[in-house]
Formats: C-alpha cells, structure tokens, sequence
C-alpha cells in the first residue's frame, strides 16, 4: 500500500505577527530617522537663513552715520527700532536690537580712563528668534561701532557709582539701576559693579536722575541703598536725585550689605548661674602635671626660680542643678611676656581619665581657646551636663609664668518669656528730614511678641536698632542695646523686661575688646543709698526701685585679673544706661 504525504506550505499565524512586528519596527525607525533628518535640515535651514537676515541687518547698521547707531526712544538714542520682524524662506524671525556704549580699556591709566570719555565706541547686538516644529531656536551677531573721528561725549555725560559693603570694601556684581522719567526719551539702565566695586554709566546730560544699588550674590539677597525725591514726609532726603552734566563725570558712593534675620524674645525673669574656681590648693585639682599654687593662683612649677615650660591642672566637674544653656568661661589671668595658657573642657569617659569634648560638639576646643572670654553656647547640655576645664601654661621665658587667678562658668538656669509686649524698633540709618528739621529713619516699625514671647523680621538691613517698649523697662539686653544688626548674620537677641519705674540705671561692663563681661562687682552708693550687682550672662545689672533721683552717685565697678573703674557725681534721672570698660 502507498502513502503519499502533503506538505503545507505558507506561514504559520505566529509568524506572520513577528513578521509583522519587525517590519513594523524596521520601518517605525526608518520613519523616525526620515523625520528627525526633516526636523533637522528644517532647523539648519532655518539658523542659516536667520544667519543670513542677521548678517544683512548687520552691514546696513554699519553703514549708517555714527550718530545714527542707537535705538529709538533710547540711550544712546538713534534711528533703530529696537523690536521688530521680518520673513526669510518662510520663517517669521523676531528682531531685538541692543546698542550700549562701551569703555575701552586702551586709554586707561592705573584704572582711570585717561582722557575722563568712556562713551569710547558703541557695541550692537542684533538678536533673532524663531519657531519651528514647536521648538524656539535663536542667535545673535555682535559688532563695535567705532567713531570715523575722535571718541566724545558730546551731549552726554557720566555717571559714576561707587558701591561699598558693609566693612567699606568694594563690592562687585552689584547691580546699579539709573533711571530718569523727566528727560525724553526715559532712562532706565542697569549695570553692574566690575571687581573694584565701581561702574560707570554713560548718559544724557540732564536733571532729575536717580540711583538704587541692591545686590543678589550667589544667592544672598543684599540691602537697598539709593536716592530719594522729596516728599511731603520727607522733604530733604538725604541722597537727592542729581544731574549729569555734559563732557563731566557725577560720583555717587552706596553701602549695602548682605540682609539677615532678626530674632527677638522678651522676658519677665532670667536667671542665670555661676561656678568660681579660685584655685585654692593643690587639692581642688582633679588631675595636674608641672603646676603649682601661688598666693591663691595657679602657675608653673619652679624649682630655684627656674619655671618649667609647660604645666596643666583640670578642674572640676561643674554640673549644675538645674541648667537651659550653657553660656560662657571668663578666665582672669596674668600672662608676662613670652607665656600662654590655653583652655580645654573635657569629659571623663573613664574614671581618671579625661579626654577633650569633641569639636563637633564645641567648635576649637581640640586646639583650646586662649582668650579671657570663651563662648560655650553652642554645647549642648542635654548631651554635656556636666564638664571638667583643662587650663595649660606654657612659657618659653622659664624666668616668668602665667598665672590663672580665677575661673568662672555662666549658664542660663531658666527663663520665662513674657507674650504680648508691644514696643518700637527703629534703625539708626536716616534718609533725610522732615519739616521740622527732625530725622527721618530708613526702618521703623511698631511690633508685638507673639504667645511665646517672640518676634521675628526676615531679611533686615545691617544697622544699630534702638527698643522702646510700652509700659517697661529693659533690664538685660542680651547681648547688647541698642542691638547691632550685622550683615550676613542672623541676630537672635534676650530682653528681660520689668514694669517701668521712673528712675533706674542699667550698667553694662566690657573689656577693651568690647566682649560682655559677666560676673563682675558693680556697687552703687551715695548718703542714704548703697546696692550692690553682680553682673549677668550678658555683663550687665539693673538697678530700679527707690533709687532717688541725684547727681552724687558713686558708681564701683571691680572684677578680678581687671583695673577698677570708680566714677563719681553719677546722675541718676529717668532712665539711664551706663556703659564701663574694663582693662586689664
């Protein structure tokens, strides 16, 4: 028997779907690929042809007069339209036209234009824009326009603008802005500052200009300084607009600074505390090395007069009772030519051993301070409730010793705000005079704390800002009043308020360096009246409450490693505030 087999052909259902898909990938790429290679000979026709348009426009700017090259109704003034449009290979192309003066630097001496013209020559930008496919293309052709004779300024002049930060060094890439609404065309130029902190501006002679300098710099929002017009509330500004005198240069100066956050918290009650270490014996050392008591201070060792080079004793532990902050050490000292001490806090992780806090913690401890006054706020006394000092002499004069009289530890045991204090603060910068000849202030504001006793204002100008409160007195500022306002530093300041009295007298103490000194004896007496104050955290006693009105006062002020201050016939009528410096 024969069997004869049949063999389909054709293609099965699967294999006309994967024909299927790659066909249709093969060709979805080449379509793609025909697509981006039209987009892109599009774009490239539409740049050449914009190329083209810009390049004609540019030849006919440079064939005009060279008193012709500027824009209508601008500076320097012209016959250009500044904006427009025009249509190549049907393509729509936006025009924008920039002409400015520019300063060369060939005929500058030390940085000065020599012959006092900076309208050198003229620059033109021609901007061209499009759209095509949805997609935005642009370019720009630039060219200097030189004079056919000598540069000159004739019927314009210069301004020239000096602008200074807040420690009087130049400021550069702040931005200036020059601008007249009297003269036709209108002026309103902004330029900005070169490395020197200088920029100059050439314009129309005329009356009637103003300036306003401000700057952003990497970020950092800066003040604004400028001129004023006089108004009905401030009649005689201080800076008035100017003129600009034809062939002459006008020289403003500015001082801005970086803006900063201000911070304020009122207060009924501070109370703070205090450790003294005043170095009694060898015995109140937990650890020493090369060291040595003397007449109640703490030296190097001697031996026959001859003092080793280098000796340290560590104190301690100081742990408060209660504690919110710590504040400050004041060591009081006397360092000879040719010693140094230095300081460190430490803890001890075993007993007998101690080892420095570390610098995350309290920046500069590993290295140790060596001045009087050490700032300790930043360390946390959740983390840090108790500590040990480590104080090290050193001497390369083994004739002489430093000596430590003193040691002394502020913190903050409590503070209880004070909600819903209203009260006046006011800058020290003035922008001119009212009628009356009285001050007109830059800043000024009425405030309130809120329920936590706080106020805060963003981005406030540097300046020294005075407090009037309604219905109190201020019995600590903490750190100072008034408050000074730094540029590029957030203030963050404590004001201890009490009910207004009507006579007192708050003493603030400092050293030399102008740094708060706490601690200190203050002792107010004439006939029939006598206190006495240890100043606070924030070097300062209040003294209220039956103090007579007098001019007698005599005011002592003594504080160990310090020169007493006496002052008499100090007069007390309303309320006064009394700054002592104190050397050592």
């Amino acid at each position: 028997m024969n069997f004869v087999s049949e063999k389909q052909t054709g293609m099965s259902l699967v294999e006309v779907v994967i024909v299927a898909a790659v066909a249709t990938l093969v060709f979805g790429a080449l379509l793609m690929s025909f697509k981006y290679t039209l987009d892109l000979m599009n774009v490239s026709r539409a740049k050449l042809s914009a190329l083209s348009v810009a390049n004609d426009r540019m030849e006919y700017f440079r064939s005009l007069p060279y008193a012709d090259v500027g824009v209508i109704a601008g500076f320097p003034a012209g016959t250009i339209p500044q904006n427009g449009t025009t249509m190549l290979n049907g393509i729509e192309f936006a025009e924008r036209v920039l002409v400015d003066y520019v300063d060369d630097p060939g005929d500058d001496v030390a940085g000065v234009d020599g012959n006092g013209i900076i309208t050198d020559y003229k620059r033109i930008k021609v901007e061209y824009t499009w759209e095509i496919n949805g997609r935005t293309g642009m370019i720009f052709l630039v060219s200097n326009i030189v004079p056919r004779s000598i540069e000159t300024d004739e019927g314009g002049g210069t301004v020239r603008v000096n602008v200074i930060d807040e420690n009087s060094n130049p400021l550069p890439f702040a931005s200036v802005r020059l601008i007249n609404n009297s003269i036709a065309p209108t002026i309103d130029i902004v330029r900005f500052t070169n490395a020197s902190g200088q920029v100059n501006i050439a314009a129309p002679a005329g009356g009637d200009y103003e300036i306003e300098v401000t700057a952003n710099i990497g970020g950092k929002n800066y003040s604004t300084a400028q001129t004023y017009q006089p108004t009905l509330a401030v009649p005689n500004p201080s800076v008035s607009p100017f003129a600009i005198l034809e062939a002459d240069i006008s020289t403003l100066t500015f001082q801005i600074g970086e803006l900063s956050d201000f911070n304020l918290t009122t207060h009924s009650a501070i109370n703070d505390g205090a450790f003294k270490e005043t170095y009694s014996s060898l015995l109140t050392l937990v650890s020493s090395s090369d060291v040595a008591i003397n007449s109640g201070d703490l030296v190097l060792a001697d031996s026959f007069g001859v003092y080793e080079n280098s000796g340290f004793a560590i104190v301690g532990p100081f742990t408060p009772a209660a504690i919110e902050s710590w504040h400050s050490i004041r060591i009081a000292l006397d360092s000879p030519a040719n010693t140094s001490h230095y300081a460190q806090l430490m803890t001890e992780p075993i007993p007998g051993t101690y080892t420095p806090i570390p610098d995350a913690d309290l920046a500069g401890n590993s290295t140790g301070f060596s001045s009087s006054i050490i700032d300790i706020s930043t360390l946390d006394p959740g983390v840090y409730p108790s500590f040990f000092v480590s104080v090290n002499l050193e001497t390369t004069n083994t004739s002489v010793t430093p000596a430590i009289e003193e040691l002394n530890i502020f913190y903050r045991v409590s503070a209880t705000p004070l909600s819903g204090v209203n009260f006046n603060i006011r800058g020290n910068k003035i922008i001119g005079t009212d009628s009356a000849s009285a001050p007109v202030y830059k800043f000024s504001a009425a405030l309130t704390t809120d329920a936590s006793g706080e106020v805060s204002i963003a981005d406030l100008e540097f300046d020294e800002y005075a407090l009037n409160f309604s219905g109190y007195d201020i019995a600590t500022a903490c750190n100072s009043h008034p408050i000074v306002h730094r540029a590029g530093f957030d203030t963050s300041s404590d004001i201890e308020v009490v009910v207004d009295r009507d006579d007192t007298l708050r003493v603030v103490v400092t050293d030399i360096l102008g740094q708060l000194l706490p601690g200190v004896e203050v002792d107010l007496s004439r006939s029939g009246f006598s206190a006495s104050e240890v100043t606070n955290n924030c070097g300062q006693v209040f003294f209220s409450g039956g103090v007579p009105v007098a001019n007698d006062f005599d005011l002592d002020v003594v504080a160990t490693g310090y020169n007493s201050e006496n002052l008499t016939n100090v007069n007390i009528d309303g309320d006064g505030v009394l700054q002592i410096t104190l050397t050592d």
